[in-house]
């Protein structure tokens, strides 16, 4: 009877260590199409029919003020020398895009937006990190407002611990 207890004991310790070291191993690749904008046409559209006014012979001037495919950018890096991040933030209207993306894999990783000075606990939660690779898109939540200085944070909400960060400033 002990033994037959021993070995549950052991087998549960090994599914939870699995569970806890796995994702250091394995990665999950998302590869999602930029969110559409309210008139149908997604980010590279916009940018391609930006070019076109541009480049004909029109003398109208194109302003940052009517240009706004990508209002704030940033550049993830990693938290410490553990968890690593690298890849590219763009918030355009109420959407939040990675692009290019890594960061080192772990459980419980979830997308926060805060504010500057401030713990990742007390930003906004964006959901659940899709994975590890590639590109993905966020909603942010109605009634929230995106600024230059906050940041986008990939929190590990199990063991509180930050795995990469980008900070947020206007495009240029």
């Amino acid at each position: 009877m002990k033994r037959w207890m021993i070995g549950i004991a052991v087998v549960g310790a090994l599914g939870v260590g699995w569970w806890l070291i796995s994702p250091l191993f394995l990665d999950k690749v998302v590869n999602e199409a930029p969110v559409s904008s309210p008139s149908g046409s997604n980010m590279k559209e916009q940018e391609e029919n930006t070019m076109k006014e541009t480049d004909s012979s029109s003398p109208e001037e194109i302003t940052n003020d009517t240009i706004k495919v990508n209002e704030l950018v940033g550049t993830f890096h990693g938290a410490d020398e553990n968890h690593d991040a690298k890849g590219k933030v763009s918030i355009s209207e109420k959407n939040i895009r990675l692009e290019n993306f890594e960061v080192t894999n772990g459980p419980d990783l979830y997308v926060y937006l805060v504010e500057a000075g401030k713990e990742t606990k007390e930003g906004i939660s964006l959901g659940e990190l899709k994975g590890n690779i590639g590109n993905q898109n966020y909603e942010i939540p109605g009634g929230h407002s995106v600024s230059s200085g906050m940041e986008i944070v990939i929190w590990c909400k199990q063991f509180n611990v930050d795995f990469g960060r980008a900070e947020l400033g206007k495009a240029i």
